[in-house]
């Protein structure tokens, strides 16, 4: 007898992928009335199905696709597989208190795990990152985690908030285009008090739309936070493009930033190699010398060759290549983390690469800057006070011991002794006279 079987119903197919299936909520009904026309009335309400992200932070980079298992040589899984395989598809609900017991070396199995499964997330990453911060553990540049938010559909502050660690679990490179941000949004960064490298390169996206949202005043805001210790205390590189307001005026303020080490500059048209003259004179007295035009070019070179790659920035090259100088600044105010952590690269909206400085030959259109206030600067400038102390103490001391030398001045009245003036001869002459010639 033939057993006759139900058709179930198949997922669409694109491309050999099972697409996910979408649950359409649907409509709700309520029934209403109105007392002063009597009528009785249904009204329905149907939601559309948001097409915004908005859990940027748990959203697993396979859009929720969960990769194929691949299969066993022979025999079946082992329990410590399957295991592995049921934390990461419970990930979205663990937080790090549940890795306390967990070695390193288990966890990093269990991360593994989630990339070949697809199933990364930001939310992952942090709490990995905030379980196993230490040397040999997350720190690892392999295990750094990029993120870029192209259409961003939340407050910018939301998203500060999501990428900040205030007990300085990880740190932030973060590269954003002012073009495209509020001025508020804009001195809003400085709540991600985990920031270590920041990108301002807006290029020439959109049209000129007056003033732009980069200015001094922005700036000195964040130094006057930076010089009270309420933000930027970590921050080390600078990095300026396409800022039509920059000027040599932020040499006026970076000494407030206390972990600062290098200062990059691109096709901004107040501050280029050609009007060297104007400017070099003001940032060498702020402690901070600028690189030539081939040597910034040549130097940047191997750290901007990184945005190539889809999965990762290139920001957090400059980190790591100030690494050397930050253990040298003097700077009163230097926080004491020496150490490296775990490294988060995010970029919002469309912050424009620095793609020329690989592709172009190089020109007067970029400026590397170095801070020059290490510990040997400050060595050779304290030896030098002391060295000018100990002259000015001598010339000083040979000044006194030559008037107390010097005889006292004459009293007031004072006489001299009068002198006998001659009239005519003498007695000599006189007695000669006398004798016989």
């Amino acid at each position: 007898m033939k057993s006759h079987r139900r058709p179930t119903a198949q997922r669409p197919r694109l491309l050999g992928r099972r697409i996910p299936a979408i649950s359409m909520p649907g409509p709700i009904m309520e029934h209403k009335f109105d007392p002063e026309s009597g009528q009785v009335y249904s009204e329905a309400e149907v939601r559309f199905r948001r097409t915004k992200q908005t859990d940027w932070i748990g959203q697993a980079r396979g859009g929720g696709y969960i990769k194929k298992e691949r299969p066993v040589g022979s025999g079946a899984r082992s329990l410590a597989h399957l295991a592995k395989i049921k934390v990461a598809k419970q990930f979205p609900s663990l937080t790090a208190d549940h890795f306390a017991s967990i070695p390193w070396s288990l966890a990093e199995q269990i991360w593994e795990e989630l990339l070949s499964m697809g199933m990364e997330s930001f939310h992952a990453w942090r709490i990995l990152a905030t379980a196993y911060p230490g040397p040999d553990e997350f720190d690892n540049p392999e295990y750094r985690y990029f993120i870029h938010i192209k259409t961003p559909s939340l407050p910018y502050t939301e998203y500060l908030t999501g990428i900040t660690s205030e007990s300085l679990n990880w740190l932030t490179c973060l590269r954003v285009s002012p073009q495209r941000m509020s001025t508020a949004d804009l001195v809003a960064i400085h709540k991600t008090t985990n920031l270590a490298v920041l990108d301002l390169s807006d290029g020439r996206i959109l049209p000129d739309i007056g003033s732009p949202r980069f200015d001094e005043r922005v700036f000195r805001s964040w130094a006057d936070l930076a010089r009270n210790g309420q933000a930027f205390q970590h921050l080390r590189v600078l990095l300026f493009a396409w800022q039509d307001s920059l000027s040599d005026w932020i040499f006026k303020y970076v000494d407030a930033f206390p972990s600062l080490c290098r200062v990059l500059i691109t096709d901004c048209p107040r501050m280029h190699q050609r009007n060297r003259v104007d400017w070099e004179p003001i940032a060498q007295a702020a402690g901070w010398e600028a690189r030539h035009a081939k040597k910034s070019a040549k130097d940047l070179r191997p750290v901007v060759q990184g945005w190539r790659r889809e999965t990762s920035g290139y920001v957090a090259g400059c980190y790591d290549e100030s690494l050397e100088l930050f253990k040298d600044l003097a700077h009163p105010r230097r926080p004491n983390m020496v150490e490296r952590l775990p490294m988060l690269e995010v970029w919002l909206d469309y912050p424009r690469p620095w793609t020329h400085v690989v592709d172009d030959f190089p020109s007067t259109r970029t400026i590397w800057f170095d801070n020059t206030k290490t510990r040997v600067w400050k060595e050779q400038t304290e030896g030098s006070q002391v060295k000018n102390h100990e002259v000015s103490k001598r010339v000083r001391n040979q000044d006194v011991a030559s008037q107390g030398s010097a005889s006292p001045p004459p009293k007031r009245g004072t006489k001299t002794q009068p002198t006998m003036k001659s009239r005519g001869k003498n007695i000599t002459d006189l007695l000669g006279e006398f004798q016989p010639r």
